[in-house]
């Protein structure tokens, strides 16, 4: 699903659902506080771009907590795949609690079949597995006036980020994809990025995956689009996140609510994603109208 669409998306369920939720409105309070410190939640997005690479572990937080979880310390965290071993340690006090680094990795990805095994200092212990999947090379990166804009439909102009590559052939593809202006990332939340699937793609596609308005980037800003090999499982999370944060509000909206999907064994929460990437970087120039 193209992120721009799941804005448009949410404008159009919203209008045709308001009759009926103002119709049968009736309170219904959740016993959802319970899980606090429950789950260990794993953040395990490694990539093969040759920088230092992190593994983020905390506790899970009542559902009412805008905070996050405690932060998981002394745990052991190991990477093991094509005959190699990675310890993922902490770097207190110079990082923040939770956060187990390692350098070596990231240049030693190649594709193969990844494990994770985290051992936490209650003896608790989980497992996830991920693949190194190849990615095509982004070609180029474009800019276009989004359709909707061109008819006044937003009060800002909003622009669309083509992506523009040939995917592999006989290989069932799915990507993420991130954006940065000025080396800044514009989609840290999961159901900010655009995963996509080669399902319907031509062999040599363009088409958006991103969108960004006129008032967060301005003419000679750099503009870069991030493209990330994902798994299907890691695709099917990004999009049940989407269905139940962004669409939540509205309890007819999307499937019933369910358990993000996850990778890790023994309860844990989370995903463990080994990915490729590439990266196409230009310089913004508002296209003409």
């Amino acid at each position: 699903m193209h992120a721009f669409k799941k804005r448009y998306n949410l404008i159009i369920i919203a209008l045709i659902l308001l009759a009926g939720v103002t119709a049968c409105e009736k309170d219904v309070i959740l016993d959802l506080a319970d899980i606090e410190g429950k789950y260990v939640i794993v953040e395990a997005n490694l990539i093969n771009d040759g920088s230092r690479q992190w593994i983020r572990l905390t506790r899970s937080s009542s559902y009412y907590d805008v905070t996050t979880g405690d932060a998981v310390q002394n745990a052991s965290v190991i990477v093991r795949g094509n005959n190699q071993s990675w310890v993922f340690s902490e770097l207190l006090p110079d990082s923040l609690p939770g956060y187990y680094f390692n350098s070596e990795i990231s240049f030693a990805l190649v594709e193969a079949t990844y494990e994770l095994i985290i051992e936490t200092a209650d003896e608790e212990t989980f497992v996830a597995q991920s693949e190194f999947i190849p990615l095509p090379v982004l070609d180029s990166v474009t800019v276009k006036i989004n359709p909707f804009s061109e008819f006044n439909f937003f009060d800002t102009t909003v622009y669309d980020v083509i992506a523009h590559f040939a995917h592999l052939p006989e290989i069932e593809e799915y990507y993420l994809f991130n954006l940065y202006i000025n080396n800044k990332i514009r989609t840290p939340r999961p159901s900010d990025k655009a995963p996509v699937s080669d399902e319907n793609l031509d062999p040599y596609t363009s088409f958006a995956v991103l969108s960004v308005n006129e008032d967060d980037i301005a003419p000679g800003d750099t503009l870069t689009l991030e493209m990330r090999s994902i798994s299907k499982e890691k695709f099917d999370f990004y999009n049940v996140f989407f269905f139940q944060t962004d669409l939540s509000g509205n309890p007819f909206a999307g499937a019933p609510p369910a358990n993000i999907p996850t990778n890790l064994s023994e309860g844990a929460r989370g995903f463990f994603q080994i990915s490729a990437v590439n990266r196409k970087t230009i310089i913004f120039q508002p296209p003409l109208q």
